[in-house]
């Protein structure tokens, strides 16, 4: 199957919108997260602490492996995102 950046219209409930978006931050806890530090069900990428300090960054070059998964994980949460977002729009 081709890959294509060209829109596809799905009609899906609340429901649905919740349980992929739920599907998606279990990806990233359970799959991506694997060489990312993680805490509390969090999977923490650079830039994500709250905090001035980062403890789990700060001073710390991610691998060629964590480069890749932080790169997935910035998209599964911008997937996530567009579609909480167009599911309120609808509301």
């Amino acid at each position: 199957m081709e890959s294509s950046e060209e829109p596809i219209v799905v009609e899906l409930s609340q429901v649905d919108v919740w349980m992929i978006c739920e599907a998606l931050d279990t990806y990233e806890y359970w799959e991506l997260g694997l060489t990312l530090p993680r805490n509390n069900g969090a999977v923490f990428i650079p830039g994500d602490s709250v905090d001035s300090v980062d403890p789990y960054w700060d001073g710390r070059a991610p691998t060629e492996d964590q480069l890749e998964a932080i790169d997935l994980v910035i998209s599964s949460r911008a997937l996530a995102a567009r579609i909480l977002k167009a599911a309120r729009q609808s509301e």
